[in-house]
């Protein structure tokens, strides 16, 4: 992976350099950004920001280290810091649901979380399913592209096929009396629901959930950088783990054009770093042990 790679040169250069110490400075960031000969300047803002996530999480370890600014180097542009929820987290979302929302809503908004943590689908997709679109035999689903774009498959867990199907067949939405067949999730008026309204429900809920957090607002979105989250870490963490190989099937699995939008999931993650910077270290422990 991307940061992984940046990190563990950083790392390199540090070492060649005759800092030992695990301490280092922003110049030492810059000179190892600029040495190496020439490189695009969108392509050395990339490893800035994958220098600003791993001092984060030295900083978090409690190293003195400096987190370097965007603007030291044209072309940096900052992204938004994702939050990612803990299962505590969202457990206070889902047992909130009932409390705040009638019961059609309460269960929209419970099974689309469930989806979109399970998943990692954007929530426009997730508008987007229909119920022809479950497989309960393959255990799969069908995801829309918006604008009629690609369209993908995607495994999915029984338990997951099994939320899907006892929202489709609750008593609040069979009370709508609706046709076979078109979208999952409908409203009262028996329309499809549009983006700016869950997120609307979505909000009251997070207010309502009573949970603490520091730094960016939790959104919806975050639900989705929940769930790479989560997958990486495994990768990283499990004895049979290649991340380089889960990191593929996760681009195709969130449906990006570029891995790069990919890459993106792990540097805005000081805890994923840490792990590759770790899993590299290891590596190079067992080489020269050999």
């Amino acid at each position: 992976m991307e940061a992984e790679r940046h990190v563990r040169r950083f790392l390199e250069y540090l070492w060649q350099s005759g800092n030992h110490t695990g301490v280092f400075t922003t110049s030492e960031v810059l000179t190892w950004i600029h040495s190496g000969g020439p490189r695009q300047r969108s392509y050395q803002a990339q490893m800035l920001i994958s220098m600003r996530g791993y001092t984060k999480y030295c900083l978090g370890c409690g190293t003195d280290v400096q987190v370097p600014g965007l603007r030291l180097l044209p072309g940096a542009r900052s992204r938004r810091t994702p939050h990612i929820y803990t299962q505590q987290e969202i457990d206070a979302l889902l047992s909130t649901c009932p409390i705040i929302f009638d019961p059609l809503t309460a269960a929209t908004m419970a099974t689309i979380i469930g989806l979109l943590v399970a998943t990692g689908l954007r929530i426009g997709e997730a508008l987007r399913v229909e119920t022809s679109d479950m497989n309960r035999e393959d255990t799969t689903l069908l995801v829309r592209a918006n604008k009629g774009g690609p369209q993908r498959i995607i495994p999915l867990h029984p338990t997951t096929i099994e939320a899907l199907t006892a929202y489709e067949t609750s008593s609040p939405r069979r009370r709508l009396d609706l046709q076979t067949g078109g979208p999952l999730f409908v409203s009262r008026r028996r329309r499809p629901h549009q983006v700016p309204t869950i997120e609307s429900y979505f909000a009251k809920l997070r207010r309502a959930a009573d949970f603490d957090w520091n730094g960016t607002t939790p959104c919806l979105h975050d639900l989705r950088h929940t769930f790479a989250t989560r997958v990486m870490i495994h990768a990283y963490t499990s004895e049979d783990g290649v991340p380089a190989n889960t990191m593929g099937l996760l681009a195709n699995w969130l449906g990006h054009s570029q891995p790069a939008h990919t890459y993106w999931y792990v540097q805005a993650v000081p805890e994923l770093l840490a792990l590759a910077a770790q899993r590299r270290t290891n590596h190079t422990n067992m080489e020269s042990e050999s």
